[in-house]
């Protein structure tokens, strides 16, 4: 990215994160306030219903609108901090570590049990991708001399990390590690690599949101603690978790 931008890595963290919170605001506070209107699990909209419930749906909304640009941004910085680290092994492991860790509180939280097989935390998504990404530097490197045997290598192993992804089922799945291997191959192009976050948009189309943000990266790591996000990311499910059973009684 272009020097003269004026939000460094931790800088992006820290708007992905503010997204991630808002998008969760919706999900499980004002979702468990939606629980009194609900009978029999589902929730029945009509011309008739009470104008507070109108108001939480738009709220979730609204939630999830500036919500979406969590995972792009999050994404786009598992690609620097993959190209940035001096331990791309490590970094993967690291990762898939706290992957574990934040499961039983995103379980409790988004299906209201101990551990579901239904979908997993995003963590396991960026692990995923770290090691997809870790297999095609080792085939660049292989194949540096051969382009035809190097990119059908790349596409190759691109494949087999979104097969990994569907059984591991982290939150979007295949589409997370696809973005994550385009932006990598799009690294010496600049403002262009967020081109490669372009699946994303099959989910939603408010992912673009995160395109303005990430054309403000001027490229420095700037300050911060990078183990904060780490313990963040199950804490605060575990908050909300609590929260959500508060409201719902």
């Amino acid at each position: 990215m272009l020097k003269e931008g004026i939000l460094t890595s931790f800088g992006l963290k820290r708007v992905a994160m503010i997204s991630m919170v808002i998008d969760h605001i919706g999900s499980f506070l004002l979702g468990a306030m939606l629980v009194p209107y609900m009978a029999g699990g589902t929730l029945t909209v009509n011309g008739d219903s009470p104008a507070a419930l109108w108001q939480i749906m738009k709220g979730q909304e609204l939630c999830h609108i500036l919500g979406r640009m969590a995972f792009p941004i999050f994404c786009f910085l598992v690609v620097e901090g993959f190209l940035h680290t001096r331990d791309r092994v490590g970094y993967g492991v690291r990762m898939g570590i706290f992957a574990l860790l934040s499961e039983i509180p995103y379980d409790l939280v988004q299906f209201h049990r101990v551990f579901s097989f239904r979908l997993q935390n995003v963590m396991f998504t960026f692990t995923v991708a770290i090691f997809t990404l870790l297999a095609i530097t080792k085939a660049e490197e292989r194949w540096a001399e051969k382009g035809g045997v190097r990119m059908a290598a790349i596409a190759a192993i691109t494949a087999a990390g979104m097969g990994a992804a569907l059984l591991v089922r982290g939150e979007y799945v295949f589409l997370g590690v696809l973005a994550a291997v385009l932006v990598y191959l799009l690294r010496d192009r600049g403002r262009l690599r967020v081109l490669g976050l372009a699946p994303l948009l099959i989910v939603s189309p408010w992912t673009a949101l995160a395109v303005p943000v990430l054309l403000l990266y001027n490229g420095q790591r700037g300050k911060g603690n990078k183990w904060f996000f780490y313990v963040f990311y199950p804490v605060h499910f575990l908050v909300f978790a609590a929260l959500a059973a508060v409201i719902t009684g």
